[in-house]
């Protein structure tokens, strides 16, 4: 009984040693979902590479450059609502870099942008 125990431990020590960091990504969003998004919607303007600038800056280490990845979400959904209405610090300055070019606006889910945001991260 003590030997059955300590194995049942065992095993769900080891599984949770594995499996949290495949919880925690799922919950960040799925890579590959998200690298069909960004070809579909991005990579006309942001190169594949995500380092260097095309049309628009780069992405790599775009998270870290919001506030908020509410605020991120906003700024991909409508980036002119976020210069003009909101007046977002990080908008304002994105748009003093990049003006004339307007980043259009994007009808995509909250899901679907975190998606992206994944397939940027990997």
């Amino acid at each position: 009984m003590i030997r059955n125990n300590l194995i049942y431990k065992i095993l769900s020590f080891g599984f949770l040693i594995f499996a949290l960091p495949f919880a925690t990504l799922a919950a960040d969003g799925d890579w590959k979902a998200g690298k069909t998004l960004f070809q579909g919607n991005c990579a006309s303007c942001h190169k594949a590479d995500m380092k260097g600038k095309g049309t628009g800056p780069a992405l790599a280490g775009v998270e870290e450059r919001w506030d908020t990845r509410e605020n991120l979400r906003a700024w991909i959904k409508n980036s002119q609502q976020m210069i003009n209405t909101v007046k977002h610090p990080r908008a304002v300055a994105l748009w003093n870099e990049w003006k004339p070019t307007v980043m259009q606006p994007f009808a995509l889910s909250d899901e679907q942008i975190d998606n992206i945001i994944a397939y940027i991260n990997c």
